[in-house]
């Protein structure tokens, strides 16, 4: 069976350097539209209720960016059924830069995989569940 992380890694690696044209959040739902090499759109939604975003200015080069998912299991420790994090000062700061510390604390069984959309610094990182529902349309 292929997993979460592979099924996005696969659609996202038809996404790399692409340009972001538009997303919205709204109840509980982030939806991104992607101009693709070919210059296909893509819609992708996914369920959070965990978003950080940037200013991001819809304009070349400002919008030109991949994607990356990351299983959060992978990256952070796991206490008492949450997500937490052991380290010093720097290793937090590497944590933040990267937006992981939008998991610290969160139930495992509610919060799965970060998704990040970066150029020179991450613009949009939003926290999804691998069962929660998410879409993905070409048009």
């Amino acid at each position: 069976m292929i997993d979460f992380k592979n099924i996005l890694q696969k659609k996202f690696s038809k996404s790399g350097d692409s340009e972001l044209i538009g997303y919205s959040y709204e109840n509980g739902k982030i939806s991104l539209d992607i101009k693709l090499e070919e210059d296909d759109i893509l819609n992708i939604q996914f369920e959070t209720e965990i978003l950080y975003a940037k200013n991001i200015e819809l304009r070349s080069p400002f919008n030109v960016g991949y994607f990356e998912c990351i299983k959060l299991s992978d990256v952070l420790k796991i206490e008492n059924n949450h997500y937490s994090f052991s380290g010093g000062f720097v290793d937090i700061m590497k944590a933040q830069r990267k937006k992981i510390n939008l998991a610290f604390g969160l139930p495992i069984s509610n919060y799965t995989h970060l998704i990040t959309f970066c150029n020179s610094s991450i613009n949009l990182a939003f926290i999804v569940n691998e069962n929660n529902n998410y879409k993905f349309e070409s048009y």
